[in-house]
């Protein structure tokens, strides 16, 4: 999500090779907005919310993708080994509670056909880019409705923030106790 910055004197900065480089930068209104640079304030503020609610949505989709590969590549060695039918079954066990959080998060229904916002509802990730599309069309301040529906967003995304983290505080851990009991490596949820 790129922000527009609103009009001002900035201070631009190009750091190469260990060296800085200054230079003043001036953004200007469009001369045909009718938005004051008030109303424009605003709404950049609220665009900087947004962007921090879709960011912190999408790296705890790469973070449950991060997993559920290592689930994945985990079933596919246990599975060609044999013997450990009761981890295989655990490990699909947690894919699906992770799935379930994914799914608060963005929809994995996804064909790429076309159709599919027509198909299937947005989720969290997908209501907060149309929310920035809304707010961002011209140069006035944020609607009390916009403010009000990236609560309600930002609310449900810390809601699935919290079930992601009881999942990995819970059942990943009690997967990865299952895994040490077996003399295997643990899955790793911080950063993947």
């Amino acid at each position: 999500m790129a922000l527009r910055h609103p009009p001002g004197d900035y201070t631009v900065t190009l750091r190469v090779g260990g060296e800085e480089f200054d230079a003043p930068l001036t953004v200007l209104q469009d001369p045909s907005s009718e938005g004051t640079r008030a109303d424009i304030v605003a709404q950049f503020g609220l665009m900087q919310q947004l962007r921090n609610d879709y960011d912190a949505a999408a790296d705890a989709i790469n973070r449950i993708e991060g997993v559920r590969r290592q689930l994945r590549d985990l079933e596919a060695v246990l599975e060609s080994q044999g013997g450990a039918d009761d981890l295989i079954e655990q490990a699909g066990a947690l894919e699906e509670r992770l799935i379930e959080v994914e799914e608060e998060l963005i929809q994995l229904r996804s064909t790429g056909t076309g159709q599919d916002g027509v198909r299937y509802p947005a989720k969290i990730a997908g209501k907060l880019r149309h929310l920035a599309g809304g707010v961002e069309t011209a140069d006035f301040r944020p609607t009390d409705q916009h403010q009000e529906v990236q609560t309600l967003l930002r609310n449900a995304r810390m809601d699935a923030r919290g079930e992601l983290a009881a999942v990995l505080e819970n059942d990943l851990a009690a997967f990865n106790r299952l895994l040490a009991d077996r003399g295997l490596n643990p899955l790793i949820s911080d950063g993947a």
